[in-house]
């Protein structure tokens, strides 16, 4: 009972994981890899970002401007008046964590909420 106790406690307190951060991608690498893909090919990939509630946010089309100079296709969600970044990468290397901090950072900055990405799982026996 003590030990149920003191792990309630720890996970109570624990810095909670960044999304966009390099533990943060690494918890989507862990779940892609349960299912046979390593995250080093190229894929479809989506980023969503949606302004913070209660924030002063910087408007859509800024938003849009740091997506589009990150080389995404990108177009306006219909959930919370959001935008959608979309393009083709790895998602297992160092360039990879650099882009999702980055666009975390430079979001947040701007009163926007960077909401993480997904992507296509790719398996070996289906290339």
């Amino acid at each position: 009972m003590l030990l149920r106790l003191l792990t309630s406690l720890v996970k109570r307190f624990r810095k909670p994981v960044m999304i966009g951060s390099v533990q943060a991608n690494k918890l989507v690498l862990d779940q892609i890899a349960e299912r046979g893909d390593d995250g080093t090919l190229e894929r479809h990939v989506r980023h969503l970002a949606y302004p913070m509630r209660g924030e002063v946010a910087a408007g859509m089309d800024r938003v849009m401007d740091l997506y589009a100079q990150a080389g995404f296709e990108v177009s306006e969600t219909q959930y919370r008046n959001g935008v959608l970044g979309e393009h083709y990468a790895a998602v297992a290397d160092d360039d990879f964590n650099t882009l999702t901090e980055g666009l975390r950072d430079d979001l947040e900055r701007m009163g926007w909420e960077y909401d993480g990405w997904e992507c296509a799982v790719l398996k070996a026996e289906e290339l």
